[in-house]
């Protein structure tokens, strides 16, 4: 009977492993963070840069801003794969004022903003449902 627990304690272990191996993309340090609707918090700042990168998150060229918040932190918010951003053709520049609702993870060492929806003035864009699921 006390091998039979043993077995499935392994095999537990080896489905759990296996699980975690599949989350992570070759080459990445750490699993990508689940949007976690339920912190999703808001923010306002102004953008500092606006940059192209291989994104884990995104699962390539991603489009990220550099929000400068009111306090002066700076953090990164990823919005969505870039061929999503052009397709729209939205474009952010330097000293724009902006509202970003998300949430807010620690990733890749840096606290970082997972992006659902930026406003700016009276124009709202939106990069994932209301259950945080891309919509890229």
């Amino acid at each position: 009977m006390k091998n039979w627990h043993v077995g499935v304690l392994i095999a537990a272990l080896m489905a759990s492993t296996l699980v975690w191996a599949q989350e992570r993309k070759e080459g990445q340090k750490e699993p990508v963070p689940k949007y976690d609707v339920t912190q999703e918090q808001t923010f306002k700042g102004t953008v500092e840069e606006v940059r192209d990168r291989e994104c884990p998150v995104s699962g390539g060229m991603g489009a990220h801003v550099m929000l400068k918040l009111d306090g002066g932190q700076i953090l990164e918010v990823h919005l969505a794969k870039t061929k999503f951003v052009k397709d729209y053709e939205l474009t952010f520049t330097k000293g724009e004022s902006l509202e970003v609702k998300g949430v807010k993870v620690k990733f890749e060492g840096v606290d970082t903003i997972f992006a659902r929806e930026i406003k700016r003035g009276n124009d709202m864009y939106m990069f994932r449902d209301k259950d945080g699921k891309p919509i890229w």
